[in-house]
C-alpha cells in the first residue's frame, strides 16, 4: 500500500492466485477490477467479478477473491482516521466526511457490484481512471488531484445508496426527498441540522417544521436524525475495531454509555452486543 495521505492509500496489484493481504480492521476499500475474472467472497458469500467491476470491500475479517483469470486490481483504502476531519486540513472536507459516514451507515456490506445505475457506474469508472492515471504519473499535485477525485466518487456512491433507500417511497411534497438527502449528507453537522437552518434553507416556516417533517416521514425529526447516526454507529461497531468511546464522540453522543443507551432504546441491543455478534459471525 502506498499511503498518499494519512487517511487513504492506493495499491495496484496483480494476482494469478489470491494472497492474503495485511490489513487492520479499521477501514474499508474501494476495489476496481482493471482486468481479469473471478468471484469476490465476503464472509463466505460469493459474487462474480469481471473487468471494470467496482466493489466496496467492508472491514470484514473473512474476505478473499477467487481468481479464475489473472486479475489486476486497483485498491483504494480508506483508513479509520478518514472519517474524521483533521484539524490541519487545508481544505474543508466536512461534507466529504459526512458522506463517508453515510456510506458506512447505509451500505449493505454484502459482496456484489457497488453501483447499479449504468450511467453512474460509467461516471465512477471515468473518475477511477483519473485516479489510476495520476497515481501512475505521480506529477506535481497528484495526491491533491486524487483526493478531490475521491470526493466526487463518494458523491456518486451516496447518490446510488440514497436511490435504493427511497425506492418505492412517495412524498406529497416533492421537496421532502431533497430535505432527506440534505440531512443524510450532513448528518454530523449539528449547525446544518438545526431546525432554524433547515427551515430557512427549504423555505418552511420554523414553527411548522416539526409537524411538516412528521407528516411526511411518519416520525419525529429528532428521532430520524438519531436513528441515522445510530446506523452509522452500528456499522462502526460491526466493521471496525475503533473504541466505542471514540465512535460515540465522533457521532455526537455524550459518551459510550449515552450511545449504548440510545442504541438499546431504538434498536434493542447495545454496542458491545452488536460487536460480539459480528465477531461470532466471522468465526
Amino acid at each position: 500500500m502506498d499511503y498518499l495521505h494519512n487517511t487513504f492509500a492506493i495499491e495496484i496489484a496483480s494476482f494469478d492466485e489470491w494472497q492474503g493481504r495485511s490489513r487492520k480492521n479499521n477501514f474499508f476499500e474501494l476495489v476496481y477490477i482493471l482486468d481479469g475474472k473471478g468471484s469476490q467472497s465476503v464472509n463466505y458469500v460469493e459474487y462474480p467479478y469481471q473487468k471494470n467491476g467496482i466493489f466496496l470491500l467492508p472491514t470484514a475479517k473473512c474476505h478473499q477473491y477467487i481468481i479464475k483469470e489473472p486479475t489486476k486490481f486497483l485498491f483504494v483504502r480508506f483508513t479509520g482516521s478518514y472519517f474524521v476531519p483533521g484539524a490541519n486540513d487545508q481544505v474543508d472536507y466536512s461534507s466529504w466526511f459526512s458522506r463517508l459516514n453515510y456510506i458506512i451507515g447505509n451500505h449493505s456490506h454484502h459482496p456484489g457490484e457497488l453501483i447499479d445505475d449504468p450511467n453512474d457506474r460509467l461516471q465512477v469508472k471515468r473518475l477511477l481512471d483519473v485516479i489510476l492515471f495520476e497515481y501512475e504519473l505521480k506529477e506535481t499535485c497528484f495526491t491533491f488531484i486524487i483526493q478531490n477525485t475521491l470526493v466526487s466518487i463518494l458523491g456518486v456512491i451516496c447518490r446510488n445508496i440514497q436511490r435504493k433507500i427511497l425506492i418505492g417511497r412517495t412524498f406529497t411534497d416533492s421537496k421532502f426527498a431533497d430535505l432527506l438527502n440534505f440531512i443524510s449528507f450532513n448528518i454530523l453537522d449539528a449547525d446544518k441540522l438545526s431546525v432554524s437552518y433547515l427551515s430557512e434553507k427549504f423555505h418552511i416556516a420554523e414553527t411548522y417544521f416539526s409537524e411538516y417533517f412528521r407528516r411526511n416521514a411518519s416520525e419525529r425529526f429528532q428521532d430520524y436524525v438519531i436513528k441515522s447516526r445510530l446506523r452509522i454507529a452500528e456499522s462502526r461497531a460491526r466493521y471496525t475495531e475503533l473504541p466505542l468511546q471514540d465512535i460515540a464522540s465522533e457521532l455526537g453522543f455524550t459518551d459510550s454509555s449515552h450511545l449504548n443507551k440510545m442504541m438499546k432504546k431504538h434498536f434493542g441491543k447495545g454496542m458491545r452486543e452488536i460487536r460480539k455478534e459480528e465477531a461470532n459471525t466471522a468465526i
